[in-house]
């Protein structure tokens, strides 16, 4: 059982939309880092490059006292798979939540089109979509999600860039430790589930009821215990063959 843990954020979020788990982490004797990705955060104006945001998972994890769990979430999950694949020894255990979905160039582009069109909308951008979180969460998960600001168009058009260049399923296969997917029952980035499941045989998938993309604000107690669960679980010898059945279940 690993006692470190890193958290990495997503996409025009912060170290802040972890702070339900930090506490409670910490409560139970994890150690538990939240670095701010570049352009995000205390690091807003930072320009987002996939070496800087590597750069960043270099020093959390060098800063931990023992290999880490690293987790990641949307955007975080993407980049927590990319860096774990080339990094085979340096971890205790992976968990990737809200991002079993194949982005490619065309739909990330889709996807970052559709952003920057609801940042145009006539009104406070910034207040417009802190309401709509709200609603879909609730107005803690909106502050927690927002609280160290909201990174600009710019960044949100490099981290595009970035993930569409990415095959997180080769990524997948590649990673040597406990693997676990936590996903949002309502989550659209579901979509390939399954393919990434296929990718990972021995990997374990979680399905949180009720919850939706950013699943750990939707169930934050629910995601919370996963991790302790994965940081347990990452004691288990690392994967030496690839054809052991899928452990699926539903929290």
């Amino acid at each position: 059982m690993t006692r470190s843990i890193v958290l990495i954020h997503a996409i025009r979020s912060s170290r802040t939309m972890w702070k339900g788990q930090k506490r409670r982490l910490r409560e139970s004797g994890h150690q538990v880092l939240t670095p701010d990705l570049p352009g995000h955060g205390r690091r807003r104006g930072e320009p987002f490059t996939l070496e800087a945001a590597h750069a960043t998972i270099d020093r959390a994890v060098a800063a931990c006292t023992e290999p880490p769990l690293l987790v990641g979430l949307s955007l975080g999950g993407f980049l927590v798979l990319n860096w774990a694949a080339r990094h085979p020894r340096s971890l205790a255990g992976v968990v990737a939540a809200d991002c079993t979905i194949v982005p490619g160039p065309a739909l990330a582009r889709a996807y970052g089109m559709w952003m920057v069109l609801k940042d145009r909308l006539p009104g406070d951008a910034d207040a417009r979509v802190a309401r709509s979180f709200a609603r879909a969460h609730t107005r803690k998960a909106a502050k927690r999600y927002y609280g160290g600001g909201r990174a600009d168009g710019v960044i949100l058009r490099s981290v595009v860039r970035t993930v569409g260049g990415l095959d997180p399923l080769e990524d997948v296969a590649a990673i040597q430790v406990p693997l676990t997917f936590v996903n949002g029952e309502h989550d659209p980035f579901r979509r390939d589930e399954a393919r990434f499941i296929a990718a990972a045989p021995r990997s374990r998938l979680v399905v949180l009821g009720d919850a939706g993309h950013i699943a750990n604000l939707s169930r934050p107690k629910r995601f919370t215990a996963v991790l302790g669960q994965a940081a347990a679980r990452s004691a288990e010898q690392r994967r030496p063959r690839r054809d052991a059945p899928v452990r699926a279940s539903r929290d």
